[in-house]
């Protein structure tokens, strides 16, 4: 209780640049609980991954067929990797630009709901300590403005107070710049490394497709794959 007294307190002496600090806060900390949902909720085991990559190179090497659960191990249920190999199945017997296509729409897409709120928390990790520092110069000109009232004689508790009171400000911007700036690169380095991993699996079957499957298309283009399908 005592500590969250103590927060209260530094919150008033912080005054309204405070209150607006902790609401960024609360909207960071809200963000990231999201992402750290939506990237628990589609995690993949890596390992599980590289062996799905080298039995599809082992297919590709072997000119051999891709099992159709390949990617449908518990592992992989709700990852980006599932998807590109739904995306595969549903596409492999249509001309490679058409599976080209649609693995670039199925990537962007991924990327997009990926990447959901980085906008946000780095616009607060640079925001947050401007606002620190918009809070301890009205804090420290209110500091001042005693010292005037006072006929210009420094009492040095009114000035020490006053400047302890407007660094508050500085501190809380800090630590939610900090926190805002941490769960971003947090989040960007897993989603840039599922972006390389999407990446090196869609070469893998564009070249699978390229040279075992293209090769069996019937005559007359897409629209007899489709029907084909």
């Amino acid at each position: 209780m005592d500590g969250l007294f103590y927060f209260i307190d530094l919150m008033q002496k912080g005054k309204t640049v405070n209150y607006v600090i902790l609401l960024l806060y609360i909207i960071a900390l809200a963000a990231a609980a999201e992402r750290l949902v939506y990237y628990i909720t589609t995690r993949y085991k890596r390992k599980i991954f590289y062996a799905v990559l080298k039995e599809c190179e082992t297919a590709f090497l072997n000119k051999k067929e891709l099992p159709a659960d390949i990617f449908k191990r518990k592992e992989l249920h709700n990852s980006c990797i599932e998807s590109v190999g739904e995306v595969f199945f549903e596409y492999r017997f249509a001309q490679a630009g058409m599976l080209e296509e649609a693995f670039e729409r199925t990537v962007q897409g991924l990327i997009a709901v990926q990447e959901r709120g980085f906008i946000l928390l780095s616009r607060i990790a640079a925001i947050a300590p401007l606002l620190g520092l918009l809070g301890t110069v009205t804090g420290l000109m209110a500091a001042f403005q005693k010292i005037a009232a006072l006929g210009g004689s420094v009492d040095i508790a009114v000035l020490s107070g006053g400047i302890w009171e407007a660094m508050i400000t500085t501190a809380t911007g800090l630590v939610t710049a900090i926190f805002s700036f941490a769960v971003y690169e947090l989040f960007d380095w897993v989603s840039t490394r599922r972006v390389r991993d999407m990446e090196q699996l869609i070469s893998v079957l564009n070249e699978f497709h390229a040279t075992h499957v293209s090769s069996n298309l019937p005559s007359g283009g897409a629209e007899n794959c489709n029907e084909t399908v």
